[in-house]
Order: C-alpha cells, then sequence, then structure tokens
C-alpha cells in the first residue's frame, strides 16, 4: 500500500453521509518535441501540437510500467497532451481489499502527466461492471454497508488526487454492455435509485476543480445505446449530478462507420444539455495481415477524429494505447490477433493511421487560421439528421 503523501478524507461514517445525503509555473514542453510546426506541411508537426493549437487533447493511455523511461513513454510525451491511466485508478487496483489502499500505480501515470504538461483523466471511481468490480465489494448485499464502501472508496481516492488531476471519470459504463438497460452490477441492484447522482456530489465536494464526466461503451454502434445513454445523462443532470463532460468509448468493432454525419449528431445530443463530450477510448482492430486493411483503418480514424472536430465542444480525443504491441484487444478472446488496433505498430513505427490523424488535425488548423469564406453564413448552422441506429 503506498503511504508516501497519503491524505484521508474524513472516515466512513462521514463520507457515507456524504454519498448518499448529498444531492445536488507550467512544466516544460518534453524533451525531443518538435520546435516547429507547418500544419501545411503535416510531417513537421505532432498530434500534441496541431490539438494543442485546435484548443482540443489529444490523448493516449498507458500503464504505470509504460511511462519509464524508453520509447513508449517518449512517444507519450511528445505526441499526446492528455494521459488516461489505463488501469491505474481502477478499484480493483486502487481498493483491492476492505479498508486498503495502493496508490503507487495511480502516482506513477499521474507523476509522468505532471512532469510532461500533460492532462489527467482519471478513470475511473465506479465501474458499474461486476466483471471488473473486485469480489470482496460484489459480496456485499446490505445497501447500507455498501454505501459506506463506495463511499470510502470514492472520497478516498478522489481525495488522494485533489487538485493532480483536471478529470475523473467518476461513473464508467452505467448501462449493459450490449444492451439499453441499467447494467446488473451490484452497484445498481443492491444501492437506492439516485445513488449516481450521489457520488457525482461528493466527488464534487471532495476536489471542487476536477471536471466529472460520466463515461460509456457502443453508443456509436450497439442499436438504441446512444438514445438510451442520453436519457441516463439527462435524468441525472435533472437529479442535480454535477456533470461537466460525456465520455464516449470509441472501440470500433470494425473499420466500417462511423458515419461522420450520424456519429456527429450523437456528440451534439450532449452537448445540447450544456455539456462537453470526449472520444475517450478509441481503438479500430483490423485483421492480421495486410496492408489494405491497414488503409481502411485510416479512414477510419479519420472519420472518427472528424466528428468530434465538426462539433464545438468536443474538446478530447484519446486512443486507448499507443503501439500495437500493448493493446488490450489481442487478449480480449474476441478478434484474431494480432489486432492491429492503434496509430502505431510494434516499433513505434506512425502508420496510415496516424498520419490520417495528423492529417485531418493540420486541415482542421488551416481551416481556422483562414476563418469563414466572406460569403459563409452567419445565422445558426442546421443540424445533421439525428442518427436513427
Amino acid at each position: 500500500m503506498s503511504s508516501g503523501g497519503f491524505r484521508r478524507v474524513g472516515v466512513v461514517g462521514v463520507a457515507a453521509a456524504l454519498v448518499f445525503g448529498v444531492v445536488g509555473a507550467v512544466p516544460l514542453r518534453p524533451a525531443g518535441a518538435a520546435v516547429v510546426c507547418d500544419p501545411a506541411v503535416p510531417e513537421t508537426c505532432t498530434l500534441r501540437q496541431l490539438a494543442d493549437e485546435l484548443g482540443i487533447r489529444i490523448g493516449a493511455s498507458a500503464e504505470a510500467d509504460e511511462v519509464e523511461p524508453g520509447p513508449y513513454a517518449d512517444t507519450l510525451g511528445r505526441e499526446f497532451s492528455s494521459l488516461t491511466p489505463e488501469n491505474a485508478l481502477k478499484w480493483y487496483t486502487t481498493n483491492p481489499a476492505p479498508g486498503v489502499f495502493d496508490f503507487d500505480d495511480g502516482d506513477a501515470v499521474v507523476g509522468f502527466a505532471t512532469t510532461n504538461a500533460m492532462e489527467v483523466r482519471a478513470h475511473t471511481l465506479v465501474w458499474t461492471q461486476d466483471t471488473y468490480t473486485p469480489d470482496w465489494v460484489k459480496a456485499v448485499n446490505d445497501p447500507d454497508e455498501l454505501a459506506q464502501w463506495v463511499a470510502q472508496h470514492v472520497v478516498t481516492v478522489a481525495g488522494r488526487y485533489a487538485g493532480q488531476v483536471q478529470r475523473w471519470d467518476v461513473i464508467n459504463e452505467p448501462l449493459a454492455t450490449a444492451g439499453t438497460a441499467l447494467s446488473d452490477s451490484v452497484f445498481h441492484r443492491v444501492l437506492p435509485p439516485g445513488w449516481m447522482a450521489s457520488v457525482f456530489s461528493a466527488v464534487r465536494a471532495v476536489d471542487p476543480d476536477a471536471e466529472l464526466w460520466i463515461n460509456e461503451y457502443g453508443t456509436d454502434w450497439v442499436p438504441g445505446k446512444h438514445e438510451a445513454f442520453v436519457a441516463l445523462v439527462r435524468d441525472l443532470l435533472a437529479a442535480g449530478a454535477p456533470i461537466d463532460g460525456v465520455g464516449l468509448q470509441v472501440h470500433r468493432p470494425s473499420v466500417d462507420g462511423p458515419d461522420v454525419a450520424a456519429f456527429s449528431q450523437q456528440l451534439r445530443d450532449f452537448t445540447d444539455l450544456g455539456l462537453e463530450v470526449a472520444i475517450t477510448e478509441l481503438d479500430i482492430p483490423i485483421p492480421p495481415g495486410g496492408d489494405a486493411a491497414l488503409l481502411d483503418q485510416a479512414q477510419a480514424y479519420r472519420r472518427v477524429v472528424a466528428s468530434c472536430l465538426a462539433v464545438p465542444g468536443c474538446t478530447e480525443i484519446t486512443v486507448w494505447g499507443v503501439t500495437d504491441a500493448n493493446t488490450w484487444l489481442d487478449g480480449l478472446g474476441v478478434f484474431p490477433t494480432p489486432t492491429r488496433p492503434l496509430l502505431f505498430d510494434d516499433g513505434f513505427a506512425a502508420k496510415p493511421a496516424y498520419d490520417e490523424v495528423r492529417a485531418v488535425l493540420a486541415e482542421a488548423v488551416l481551416a481556422r487560421r483562414a476563418g469563414p469564406p466572406v460569403d459563409a453564413p452567419t445565422g445558426p448552422v442546421t443540424a445533421a439528421p439525428a442518427f436513427t441506429g
């Protein structure tokens, strides 16, 4: 258990009351980063430089061992402005047993981000999927007891990193993986309705400066899930949950889609609620062999990034890993391996997908610099047709 710098926030009883009684000098740029970026020649730019000019975050996830000195860490610091701890801040890592907390991995990833002037998307406080919930938590069937453990967990972990992270994925995957109902998790089964809004309020109290987000998987392709998620977010806002943003995991099942107009409208459905929206977990698997698949993958990445850039209020694009060698998808048992889903190959060489993401960012920078055409309309822009599944 990590103890250095540990900051305890309250006791279990006080934390439970908080959660379930309340609703309502910059570090230098990393060494090795390019100094001159000319978007007209995208090869002179990093993803980070282009995203910075656009005022958005370009991010990646990483494990604690991946931020140790080496090519993985070098690529992270050079290309990305936001960092998501892939597993270091999940419940099974930070709170593996009752009352036991371990922040070693979380401290390593957050420390690397600070050193490299990267923002941190802290992921995640409560993952409402039993598969990824510690056994000791799943064994609790008393609402009051579970409420106290949830309170202790979120207040302790969020309190630990208060002032060090810019945003929290407070609730992750509240809906069924391939469905539209709430997930069949211990949290939804045992806790009373309204528990999610209360958790958001508790985290706001512990770290009032951090943005608070809700994150979901599959809304870009599971039929009806987007509409169900919009309805859930709307209900949470009505209940007083202090939500700042909505994260969409875009683990695309193939290179097909998404349709830019339809996906952009999905993003707007959340900004229309007054929230930011972000693409938080992007990867696109392809078959094990063949260069043609790499080109198809590149175009799929372009469509995803273009969809975000088309929507004011889409503030982040984060890929779920850096190199194909480190992807979680190879161990999932769903796709033929190697899945090759990311922007860099096993040897850290940029793939066509990287080139395409850099190109679409560069195009957006040049368009912004040029300003609107002289005869551009000044009135409201007609929204794209609503997504219908």
